[in-house]
């Protein structure tokens, strides 16, 4: 629900209440509306009051509004073309004629950047290192840490935020669930876990020493009380890596948040392999690893062989309604 005090910067005008509609589609999507995007919305909404004075943006209209702008800035411009967009794709589902913008306005950014992608044999490589891990002065909980920990990773897809985040009381080992409580973009939702992996956080849980306190940290240091920093992750984990042979093709040593990445890619290979329907799977996979839209489960799929082009497929097909990410094409 849009709030009265969100919504009463919005200029009146022909336009304000399909704004109000927009948004609360949005945000019924799952999608995270911020400050920022209302920011940018209001200032759509005034652009179309100047520029029109009827619904039914014609062509001119549209390409009077997608004219760059002194000084403006790519990315500005890029989200600034992909809100008149969507907007008008949210018009035209409404049944209200509007000149649909051509592609040639967009463009997807080209990112050199490619996240390691684990084979299955690396990561049980991972937890067969983790679960050889003995306690020293620097990390005297490690050996029933990082077992735990690191199955987590692979068999949930969570982000180490969010497992580093979870309390005691976030897990349901009777309903084999883990509860990830207002993570990114403000997002709860239940993680299901496998039996084996119940039962590897079930004699975690029952080893503890602060097994009775529900709002204790599941991974707490020793050392704060709190949860383990992100800094101490990224020691050990480099350190398992390193143990397990595991290295990029650069020779780099892969990241935490690879693990996410890989989960994704075999998952959703695994689910279209079985049998099932991209339109269930792609869906399925985003809400389980908390995407607030498509095209975030998009850039965590990497060269399978169903996995990128069965989801491209099938994202080109959904409608012009999932949000994008592009830069504008002069």
């Amino acid at each position: 629900m849009v709030t009265d005090k969100e919504f009463l910067a919005f200029d009146d005008g022909i336009f304000k209440p399909y704004f109000e509609r927009f948004i609360e589609f949005k945000r019924g999507n799952g999608e995270k509306v911020a400050h920022s995007t209302l920011i940018r919305l209001k200032t759509l909404n005034s652009a179309l009051n100047e520029c029109s004075d009827t619904l039914e943006l014609d062509q001119n209209t549209v390409e009077l509004l997608l004219q760059p702008r002194d000084r403006e800035q790519p990315t500005l411009r890029a989200m600034r073309v992909s809100d008149l967009r969507q907007f008008n794709a949210f018009l035209h589902a409404l049944g209200i004629p509007v000149y649909q913008i051509s592609r040639r306005y967009m463009k997807t950014p080209s990112v050199s950047f490619k996240p390691y992608v684990f084979s299955w044999d690396e990561l049980l490589r991972v937890v067969e290192v983790a679960d050889q891990l003995e306690p020293s002065p620097r990390s005297r909980q490690c050996h029933k840490v990082y077992p735990v920990l690191a199955r987590i990773l692979i068999g949930t897809g969570l982000r180490i935020g969010e497992a580093l985040s979870l309390r005691r009381k976030d897990v349901d080992i009777g309903n084999q669930l883990l509860i990830v409580q207002r993570s990114k973009n403000q997002v709860s939702r239940y993680v299901p876990m496998s039996t084996s992996l119940s039962e590897a956080v079930l004699d975690y849980l029952s080893c503890s020493p602060q097994e009775h306190d529900p709002e204790q940290y599941l991974f707490a240091s020793p050392y704060t009380g709190t949860h383990y920093s992100h800094c101490a992750m990224r020691y050990m984990f480099k350190r398992i890596f390193k143990e397990a042979g595991i290295r990029t093709q650069s020779g780099k040593l892969p990241r935490i948040h690879d693990i996410r990445h890989s989960f994704c890619t075999i998952t959703l290979d695994r689910l279209l392999s079985s049998g099932m329907d991209q339109y269930v799977a792609i869906p399925l996979l985003a809400a389980y690893v908390g995407h607030v839209n498509l095209a975030d489960t998009e850039r965590y799929v990497h060269l399978t062989e169903h996995g990128y082009d069965q989801f491209m497929l099938a994202q080109n097909q959904l409608g012009e309604l999932i949000p994008e990410v592009e830069t504008y094409e002069e």
